[in-house]
């Protein structure tokens, strides 16, 4: 092989060489591309709403207890029937309360004979004692004789006095061995009806006067309807009185009726206290202001609570919101200034990277080595990827209330602009600047 040979081989191969170079180099540098399904940001009503679930429940329940103890002898209802006011419910056995009755106005008439008897002796005693008195100022009669006339109508006074308190505890007896024997008859309180029937003729109830009282039966004005709901904690900020609610009752399928909420409850309710499963609850009562046919206390429902509402709001799929670390942004921005002077960055990060650049220049004179090396405190920033000339921008964003699928956006995006809406997996992953495409039948246009 000539010289000339070589040397054309020489050159014909680093010619070779520069070329797979410069192939090598162009697809190096060009970004990997991010499969992305996308969407627009839309306009339209949103409905924020609190879910829980409970019992249905009257929203007047009398529970039926005897104030005396004793054998039932009659119980004339049955469970499930509409009873009055007034009406008879249960008889205890009434014959000792009749006893002590008659016993009780026994003494109270031996106190009033008693009495008449002390007033009898009183009034023997005084007119005496007027003369005894005004024969002693005359000095007609001695001394003594003045001393017993007085301690005779002081004594009957005195016993008269007694007399008349005895008589007074009698008739006290025989009002209160009235009222036990008037406790015996039980009669309904309200219009409703017998909802739970707990207690048969013949059983031993327990009086309210000594004892834990017996629950006999359970009356119900089932005219107005509860459902007693747990609603969490997170979520009871933002329950107040007087919302709609729609309701759902398991026993009754397709079917949603309205209700109000009436009482929120201030006190939590604690379940699994120190556990990993500890839950904390606050009653919220709702009342069901259709008319539900058969509708029966201890029913399951589950009811939505409107909490806010508005009627053109800004909107986007939860999902799309992201939280982003302030400083992985800006660390971003600088890469992408580093490689080709430009950074995807969106304005609201771009404007705090300034900020942060400035107050670390006037800060520098004074800062020690030991500040220098603190790490700086993340800011989680919350945004959506708006995608802008085929690559994803982080839009900080701030957003308000939000239905199970969509959040509005209060301020960051305008109506119809192209955003990512996922998959979950790639928009965990996906940083600013990113270069996107959508998916084929993926976009939400």
């Amino acid at each position: 092989m000539t010289k000339k040979k070589k040397k054309t081989l020489i050159i014909g191969g680093g010619i070779l060489v520069i070329l797979i170079l410069v192939v090598v180099n162009l697809t190096s540098s060009r970004e990997a591309t991010t499969k992305v399904a996308v969407g627009k940001v839309k306009e339209g009503k949103l409905t924020s709403q609190v879910s829980a679930s409970g019992k249905v429940q009257p929203r007047t329940e009398v529970k039926i207890s005897a104030n005396v103890s004793g054998e039932i002898v009659d119980i004339p209802v049955v469970e499930g029937q509409a009873v009055s006011k007034g009406d008879l419910l249960v008889q205890i056995d009434p014959k000792n309360y009749d006893a002590v009755l008659r016993q009780a106005q026994a003494g109270y008439d031996a106190g009033v004979a008693n009495l008449r008897l002390e007033e009898a002796q009183v009034s023997e005693a005084e007119p005496s004692f007027e003369r005894q008195k005004a024969l002693f100022e005359k000095n007609l009669t001695s001394k003594e004789t003045y001393d017993v006339a007085l301690a005779r109508v002081t004594t009957a006074r005195a016993s008269a006095e007694a007399a008349r308190s005895r008589m007074l505890q009698a008739k006290a007896a025989v009002d209160q061995a009235n009222e036990n024997l008037r406790y015996t008859t039980i009669r309904c309180p309200i219009d409703g009806y017998v909802t739970d029937l707990r207690s048969e003729i013949g059983e031993i109830v327990m009086g309210s006067q000594n004892y834990q009282a017996t629950v006999i039966m359970v009356v119900s004005d089932l005219s107005e309807i509860e459902v007693e709901i747990e609603v969490d904690e997170t979520d009871i900020a933002a329950v107040a009185l007087d919302q709609d609610v729609d309701i759902g009752l398991d026993a009754v399928r397709d079917t949603t009726f309205k209700g109000r909420v009436v009482q929120v409850g201030n006190t939590a309710k604690v379940s699994g206290l120190g556990s990993q499963d500890q839950v904390t609850n606050f009653m919220v009562t709702v009342l069901i202001t259709d008319s539900v046919p058969n509708i029966k206390p201890g029913m399951t429902a589950t009811c939505d609570i409107t909490t806010d509402s508005r009627d053109k709001a800004l909107n986007v799929p939860i999902g799309a919101v992201v939280l982003r670390d302030e400083s992985r942004l800006k660390n971003k921005e600088k890469e992408g200034d580093k490689e080709d002077g430009s950074g995807a960055v969106s304005e609201a990060v771009a404007a705090d990277a300034d900020e942060d650049a400035t107050a670390s220049a006037d800060t520098t004179a004074g800062t020690d080595a030991e500040d220098e090396k603190t790490e700086v405190k993340k800011k989680p920033l919350e945004g959506v990827f708006v995608v802008r000339d085929g690559k994803a921008v982080f839009v900080a964003v701030v957003t308000g209330i939000a239905d199970q699928q969509n959040i509005e956006i209060a301020s960051g995006l305008e109506k119809d602009e192209e955003i990512v809406v996922g998959p979950f997996r790639t928009l965990r992953q996906l940083d600013d600047g990113d270069a996107v495409e959508p998916e084929s039948g993926k976009s939400d246009d």
